[in-house]
């Protein structure tokens, strides 16, 4: 099997889209007033030294605890399908469909949520690894459930994904720090371009 993994957020997108999907659901202004509710968590995370999983949670927390994982979703969809294309890079998607054209299997493996990821991924016939929340009586507790999908995380899910299967090559996708060993395990890697 010949797979192509692609980051999402940054290779695919322009900017970030959790980030984006806050502001979809719950405006501008309140994600500035949650940024900055939040602000030695998210400033310790821009200078290395909060983690991204530390960080994550505390926005979760912060504009969903509480909420219904159904409803989440419901908004996830509709973000994915009506708001994110905006922040797509045309060339991805035409990389994508390269790879689709050659007969290569697709995945996304993304440190944002499935909830608007796999939606996406669904608009193209492609699969995909994200982060995912953890989630108790159908509502948000504002943890995440396992290991927030970056770094050498993202090897990790792959591997637990595909290890049944012999994959012949890999092809990997990335435009950060946080897709270093992503673009390590691949056979060929594309960084920053496509």
């Amino acid at each position: 099997m010949i797979v192509a993994f692609f980051d999402f957020d940054g290779t695919i997108t322009t900017k970030d889209s959790f980030l984006e999907f806050i502001v979809f659901t719950k405006g501008r202004t309140n994600l500035l007033k949650g940024i900055l509710a939040n602000l030695p968590s998210v400033l310790g995370y821009k200078l290395g030294f909060v983690s991204g999983h530390s960080v994550k949670e505390k926005l979760i927390t912060h504009f969903y605890k509480g909420q219904s994982i159904d409803t989440f979703s419901k908004n996830g969809k509709q973000y994915a399908l009506k708001k994110m294309n905006t922040i797509i890079r045309h060339k991805a998607v035409e990389r994508i469909k390269w790879h689709q054209e050659q007969g290569h299997e697709v995945v996304v493996v993304s440190a944002s949520l499935k909830q608007w990821i796999e939606p996406w991924c669904e608009t193209l016939n492609i699969k995909c690894i994200t982060t995912e929340m953890e989630v108790v009586n159908k509502s948000i507790t504002g943890k995440l459930k396992g290991k927030n999908c970056i770094g050498a995380e993202k090897v990790n899910q792959i591997k637990k994904a595909y290890s049944d299967v012999t994959l012949k090559y890999t092809y990997a996708y990335g435009n950060s720090k946080g897709d270093k060993e992503l673009l390590a395990f691949a056979d060929e890697s594309f960084y920053r371009h496509f």
